[in-house]
């Protein structure tokens, strides 16, 4: 297993310092030793919304299942996503919402037998099957 994700192999390859740095931003804003101000759940959902909405990174999946972990519901993705959908249209769904719903529910059910959590290089391309 490399450092970093596929993703950021390339950029790791370049620019070890720099993706460190940006690794530092991610632990600054998503601490795991204290506890945020704004509860992991919702700073998960905040991150489905917005990768959902710019159609970037894996589209909210991989943060779709770190909400569920962290204690979210499929109805609070799906409520994330429909804000998604009320300002950037229907795109947003077809795109990306339904694999990120989805996501979400598998996941909802693999917590529920006390699966633990893996990262998304499960999911493939965008969770789409």
């Amino acid at each position: 297993m490399s450092r970093v994700l596929d993703d950021f192999q390339k950029l790791d390859s370049y620019d070890p310092e720099f993706l460190d740095s940006l690794v530092g931003v991610r632990k600054s804003i998503l601490p795991l030793e204290k506890k945020p101000a704004i509860p992991t759940k919702y700073k998960e959902l905040i991150m489905v919304a917005v990768e959902t909405a710019a159609g970037r990174g894996e589209h909210g999946i991989s943060h779709a299942r770190k909400a569920i972990r962290a204690g979210a519901t499929p109805k609070e993705v799906y409520e994330a996503l429909a804000i998604c959908i009320y300002l950037t249209g229907m795109a947003t769904w077809v795109d990306s919402g339904k694999y990120c719903l989805q996501a979400a529910e598998e996941e909802y059910e693999k917590v529920k037998r006390g699966e633990k959590f893996v990262w998304s290089g499960e999911v493939g391309s965008h969770g789409k099957k």
